[in-house]
């Protein structure tokens, strides 16, 4: 069983290997080889590989194909289904997925953001709504959150947003007998029980599987502690409540029951409650796991036929895969069954036994002791996985959850379900317990966010350090081997090497640039061999993110930079300076230069102006523009950068328009360059024929959001820097962009982050 699961699981993990899903004809082709190796004993481990990575591409064609026709990109359309879990409320907008009911040319589920809403739906409702469509895009950078991967795991085959029509309303109430109903039900009992804060949203997620409520700071404090699997239905939870139910039922019919097996029907009513506990939650893999596992335990049991944990885990994983074949992307599948496997075998080679004669107290006392060499050996165990999936390692993970854990295990899941369960004539005992439960979650986010608070709790990795796989794999691999292994103990050094190890910056005599790709705005960072330098940061966004937040910061945390040299912004608007206060929050910022002042970012500010030079590492910096305060229009206010290493420039030039062009040509400003980041985003009110032929550059980059409501980059734009001689690249169609330049060497490529690491799942329309 476990030689099969590996097997399945290699060839769909091989499948993500793939920038494109191979011809739909070669599906039957590989069946058939599959088969073929199957029946051959010594070709079967091959053929469960085939196999595997057919269930995959299966799975994903049929998931690709359910995305939103190309002729409907932008389309706003009538569209009727039902709401798909809580909607969840973020600054001033409303996000959900709706199940359509609307046929074949729309996508089975959509994500849609409602502004301005008057009416607040509901899990389970029927709605009909009017919305803009377009198919599923996300950025594409060397880090950070890939959202359209979520989306496509998730089986969102659009996005887009409800167009305020007098026609949205409600077509239909959630029905009487569905777990929606039981899910909304339970969490508004909670709610009224315990209001709207922290301590609730938690109660809310380990419940019913409501995560609506947990906000972007409580997932911060939740990461930086190792806590983030206590605030979901997981395995944690379905086992307790399966073993609460166990020993409940046992216990109370012991008394009625003396000569029937007591210990099948308590079995019985354990696994009822894991299905049903998993299916409140909305199946989430974790749970599912568990879920599956207890099932699996207890049919055995029931069987009176021994199990190993091993092929009662392999098992499982084949079930989820099987059905589910994409949830192998998910951080929770990898993480979930990763720990599971990692706890059973550090329980195999360490020999966990409890001799029979032991009480339930020095049973209980063994137990404890064993809590902190296995919370170390999960740290270790997990490294590789934590350090590249979140780019982090919560080395305060055992301790705090050796602290929390008994806490968590031993009252507030089991009052929290309990509570929920009590109900009619005991509801107010059931009320109580809910209390008793939120008083113990709140003491637990009380410490949670002391030490979260705590700066050196936070640890990041760089992830783009190319040793670090190696030492991270080592720090695994010395965890994980038996006690007495020379030099186990010392796994300890690889894990600090792994925290220590930071990118080196470019090489000396050369400046690389990477251009993020923030959709409708700008933000870049640039980098000299000791010397950092960010200028603009990205939008903002009504949902009450930013880019500061979801791109920059994680990109900067990559190359293990917590602090800033300089942050230039280039002027005041939105798209150029909305992450600037996010930012500031989680980088340390030497000096502030900025076109226009910004009144959410704390500390003084320097305006710059022509004339401003700087130095770093044989790289010049200049301002070029502005020369004076900025008249009329905002955009011909921004800060214009020119950055010469040797003879080869690179020009930053803001969203500067025709008049500041015209400006610098007269001052006699500009020269040549080998790179320029086009004005105002390729927009035709900038990037006149003389500005473009003064520059004359090899490479122009367009910073600009894909199939933007403004048509960036203008067409004829375009076609004026190619005329030129440059190579026109924009962030819509290559993500982001980087290029080195150096005194002896001039301009060379690193990179086009959504073209080099694309994958099948990737939008590719524009490429």
């Amino acid at each position: 069983m476990l030689q099969i699961c590996v097997a399945l699981l290699a060839g769909a993990y091989a499948l993500q290997l793939f920038t494109s899903l191979p011809p739909a004809g070669l599906l039957v082709v590989v069946l058939a080889v599959a088969a073929f190796c199957i029946s051959i004993r010594r070709l079967r481990f091959a053929g469960c590989v085939l196999s595997g990575f057919c269930v995959a591409w299966h799975a994903s064609a049929n998931l690709l194909d359910d995305r939103l026709p190309d002729d409907l990109q932008d389309s706003t359309v009538e569209i009727t289904g039902r709401i798909a879990g809580f909607p969840e409320e973020r600054g001033e907008s409303l996000r959900f997925v709706l199940k359509t009911s609307d046929g074949d040319r729309l996508p089975s589920r959509v994500r849609l953001a409602w502004y301005d809403f008057d009416v607040q739906p509901a899990i389970g409702e029927t709605w009909q709504l009017k919305v803009r469509l377009r198919r599923p895009r996300g950025f594409a950078n060397p880090v950070g959150f890939d959202y359209e991967q979520w989306l496509f795991r998730q089986g969102i085959g659009a996005t887009g947003y409800v167009v305020q029509h007098p026609g949205n309303q409600l077509l239909e109430e959630v029905p009487v007998a569905t777990f929606a109903v039981l899910r909304r039900a339970l969490a508004n009992r909670i709610s009224s029980v315990t209001g709207d804060n922290h301590a609730a949203a938690v109660l809310l997620a380990i419940t019913v599987g409501a995560r609506h409520r947990i906000s972007q700071q409580q997932w911060e404090q939740y990461a930086i502690t190792g806590t983030s699997h206590l605030m979901a239905i997981s395995g944690l939870h379905i086992g307790l409540a399966a073993g609460g139910a166990f020993l409940l039922f046992w216990i109370g019919l012991a008394p009625f029951c003396r000569w029937a097996n007591l210990r099948d029907r308590a079995a019985l009513m354990a696994a009822f409650v894991a299905v049903v506990y998993a299916a409140v939650s909305g199946f989430a893999v974790p749970a599912q796991r568990a879920m599956l596992m207890a099932l699996l335990v207890m049919a055995a049991s029931r069987m009176r036929r021994p199990t190993e944990p091993e092929t009662v885990l392999a098992a499982a994983a084949m079930v989820v895969f099987l059905t589910e074949p994409v949830a192998i992307l998910s951080p929770g599948f990898k993480l979930s069954f990763a720990a599971v496997a990692i706890l059973l075998w550090s329980a195999r080679q360490r020999r966990f036994t409890v001799p029979g004669h032991y009480g339930f107290g020095r049973q209980f006392l063994e137990g404890m002791k064993r809590l902190p060499p296995l919370q170390l050996t999960l740290l270790f165990g997990l490294l590789p996985m934590t350090a590249l999936i979140f780019g982090r390692v919560a080395w305060l993970a055992p301790l705090v959850n050796l602290l929390v854990l008994p806490v968590f295990n031993l009252l507030t899941v089991p009052t929290a379900l309990l509570g929920l369960l009590l109900d009619g004539p005991l509801r107010t005992l059931g009320d109580s317990l809910l209390r008793v439960s939120w008083l113990s979650v709140r003491g637990m986010l009380w410490l949670i966010g002391a030490v979260a608070g705590w700066q050196p709790a936070r640890i990041d990795i760089a992830t783009a350090s190319p040793l670090l796989i190696p030492v991270v794999l080592l720090a695994a691999l010395w965890a994980m081997l038996p006690p007495g292994w020379p030099g186990r103990k010392v796994a300890w050094i690889a894990g600090l090497c792994a925290v220590l190890l930071r990118p080196a910056g470019a090489p000396p005599g050369c400046l690389d640039l990477t251009v993020l790709d923030v959709g409708q705005g700008q933000a870049m960072v640039l980098r000299t061999s000791r010397r950092n330098l960010v200028v603009d940061t990205g939008p903002a966004f009504r949902s009450g993110g930013d880019t500061g937040q979801l791109v920059l910061a994680p990109y900067l945390r990559t190359l293990g930079i917590d602090r800033l040299d300089l942050l230039l912004v280039s002027h005041g608007d939105l798209d150029h300076a909305g992450g600037v206060a996010s930012l500031a929050r989680s980088t340390d910022i030497k000096q502030v230069v900025t076109g226009d002042y910004l009144d959410r970012l704390p500390g003084p500010q320097l305006r710059c102006r022509r004339g401003q030079a700087w130095l770093w590492d044989g790289v010049q910096f200049a301002i070029l523009h502005p020369a004076y305060a900025a008249e009329g229009s905002k955009n011909d206010g921004s800060c214009v950068v020119e950055a010469t290493v040797g003879s080869h420039r690179l020009l930053l030039s803001g969203d500067i328009e025709s008049a500041a062009e015209n400006e610098l040509l007269v001052s006699s400003s500009l020269s040549p360059v080998n790179l320029v980041v086009v004005p105002h985003h390729g927009s035709r009110t900038s990037s006149g024929a003389h500005f473009v032929q003064q520059l004359h550059p090899e490479v122009a980059i367009v910073s600009a959001g894909f199939d933007n409501r403004w048509g960036f980059p203008d067409t004829e734009v375009v076609r004026r820097w190619q005329s030129a001689g440059a190579k026109v690249l924009t962030t819509a169609t290559s993500g982001a962009i980087g290029y080195r330049l150096c005194a002896r060497t001039g301009l060379r490529a690193l990179g086009e982050y959504r073209v080099d690491v694309r994958r099948y799942w990737h939008d590719t329309a524009g490429q």
